[in-house]
């Protein structure tokens, strides 16, 4: 199945995580977490860092 980009939020804030869905024997789905993104703020860093890298 596919990768995508699923948000979840805990105590007000939001957080991001990359997410497989899988089925299970049932045939329900199941999220397996490939990687924890963290919230936002944490995101656009690390955008910042890559961007200023990369030129």
């Amino acid at each position: 199945m596919m990768a995508y980009v699923r948000n979840k939020k805990i105590k007000g804030k939001t957080y991001y995580y990359v997410v497989e869905g899988k089925l299970d024997e049932k045939g329900k789905v199941k999220q397996k977490v490939l990687m924890y993104l963290g919230n936002i703020e944490n995101i656009m860093r690390i955008f910042k860092k890559y961007k200023e890298d990369t030129s």
